[in-house]
């Protein structure tokens, strides 16, 4: 617990905690939700073509999409990280926070792999679309819709 309290106390967490204008945390949350747009929109579009809607589309051009959802990511870890240190003793230890984590890191996980399944090699985005291709599509969506809501309530459920 004492490592929650150091995160607190950081200038950062102590900025976003009691900034004196009410602006820092509703900034770093706008920008956290920027950077969620960013990441989910553009995974969605990836998934759903791999779900085989709009099967005239191209696969192979989707590639380019990977660096704006890895920018997204980094967004959201930046102001992420920022917002749970403000209050680290409340937010980190709340089981929907560590269940909305693990939503994100296997979504991540499922990101990477259909990167590289897909996208990697002379054939890239060219090669048919298997079963577990779809399978890893349809979970990804899921992981992405389920750490969006769990995320948003946190603000409302708390576990102390």
């Amino acid at each position: 617990m004492s490592i929650l309290m150091w995160l607190e106390s950081t200038w950062f967490g102590t900025f976003i905690r009691e900034s004196e204008s009410i602006w820092a945390y509703p900034t770093f949350s706008t920008i956290h939700t920027i950077g969620l747009s960013i990441i989910v929109g553009t995974s969605a579009i990836v998934a759903i073509r791999l779900l085989g809607f709009a099967p005239t589309m191209r696969l192979a051009p989707l590639k380019r999409l990977f660096p704006f959802m890895w920018f997204g990511f980094a967004i959201n870890l930046f102001s992420g990280s920022l917002m749970a240190a403000a209050s680290a003793r409340h937010i980190i230890p709340n089981p929907l926070f560590i269940t909305k984590m693990t939503l994100v890191l296997g979504a991540l996980v499922i990101m990477r792999a259909l990167q590289v399944r897909v996208f990697r090699g002379p054939e890239a985005g060219n090669k048919p679309l298997d079963r577990m291709t779809h399978l890893l599509a349809g979970l990804m969506l899921c992981l992405w819709l389920f750490a969006m809501i769990t995320g948003r309530l946190i603000a409302y459920v708390n576990f102390d």
